[in-house]
């Protein structure tokens, strides 16, 4: 599994063409395979699920969104209203500060 101590960065030309083909090869392979697994899960779950289930639980989720912000926020984003989350930068009236020894 990656993290920050195993990660090594590539610069740029280190690899050659061959070489960066077939990382991107083996991680477009290694991402349809996860998709995979998590679509089997995704179906297993639906199919354990009854309708009865489902109603249940969604009714339950639209009680508690009238009390809780977090069940809101969850209830609101399965619809597809979430809001787009960017953050805009102005630079243009930054300072720039010089010290004289």
């Amino acid at each position: 599994m990656a993290n920050e101590q195993n990660l090594i960065p590539i610069q740029k030309g280190e690899l050659t063409k061959e070489e960066a083909k077939r990382r991107g090869s083996n991680g477009g392979k290694r991402s349809a395979e996860v998709r995979r697994e998590n679509k089997l899960i995704k179906d297993r779950i639906l199919e354990r699920m009854g309708e009865k289930d489902w109603d249940e639980m969604i009714d339950g989720l639209i009680q508690r969104s009238k009390d809780s912000v977090k069940d809101f926020e969850v209830l609101r984003d399965t619809i597809g209203q979430k809001p787009t989350e960017h953050i805009e930068a102005d630079v243009s009236n930054v300072i720039r500060v010089t010290l004289d020894d």
